[in-house]
């Protein structure tokens, strides 16, 4: 299905799951699309109405110019609006954990609970990230995306972190240990956060695609609160 968004995107987005249940809101990672939760939402489906956007410049949802932090969180907010969805519990994996932090912070009455798998730490990629400078052939992600976002892993803001002081939803942290991302700058925004928990996962950089069932373990009790 797809929504246009007022003044923004088309907004390609996947279903699973009951139509009666609490929102789970899935935000994929760079270069992703919604698809990348399909294995997870198909468990969680059986408790929840499981819904998974495509990201501006990603899959099925229009190229723009801006490929902001801003402009994510915007499209959440708008999807959230034209979908009809008052409140979720937002899962976001690497850029999409970005955007679900940033919301959280902005919008507390979206957020119901709170999943960052694999957040980037505020701390200047090392090496640096490179940037594309043109599309390739077969490519379905915009380049300018994979730019704008690499920029922001290059030069994050200094305050970010202090932005889990907004954060009043109940939050699980998820680390991959064999992830290149350091699991202790990782650890150490869950007890930034004020009802911050950590998980960590021998697993990389996607823990939900490279092990679901290991992913589960630990969504699944921190959501059931709001299961049917």
């Amino acid at each position: 299905a797809e929504v246009r968004l007022p003044g923004g995107p088309t907004v390609s987005y996947q279903e699973w799951g009951r139509p009666d249940g609490a929102v789970v809101l899935m935000l994929h990672g760079l270069t992703s699309t919604g698809s990348t939760w399909r294995h997870v939402a198909a468990a969680l489906g059986e408790d929840f109405r499981v819904i998974a956007p495509d990201a501006r410049g990603h899959g099925g949802s229009a190229w723009t110019r801006d490929y902001s932090v801003d402009a994510m969180v915007e499209d959440v907010v708008g999807f959230c609006e034209q979908v009809g969805i008052l409140g979720a519990i937002v899962v976001g994996h690497s850029m999409g954990a970005v955007t679900a932090y940033a919301l959280a912070a902005r919008r507390q009455d979206l957020i119901r609970q709170l999943v960052l798998e694999e957040m980037p730490p505020p701390d200047p990629a090392d090496p640096p990230r490179p940037l594309p400078h043109q599309h390739e052939p077969g490519d379905t992600t915009d380049w300018r995306a994979v730019v704008a976002f690499r920029r922001w892993r290059n030069a994050p803001p200094r305050d970010w972190w202090d932005l889990a002081d907004r954060i009043t939803a109940d939050t699980l942290v998820i680390s991959g240990s064999q992830s290149y991302l350091p699991a202790k700058r990782v650890e150490e925004l869950s007890h930034r956060l004020p009802k911050g928990r950590f998980a960590s996962l021998d697993l990389g950089h996607v823990p939900h695609e490279e092990r679901p069932s290991e992913f589960l373990r630990v969504v699944q009790p921190f959501v059931a609160f709001f299961a049917k």
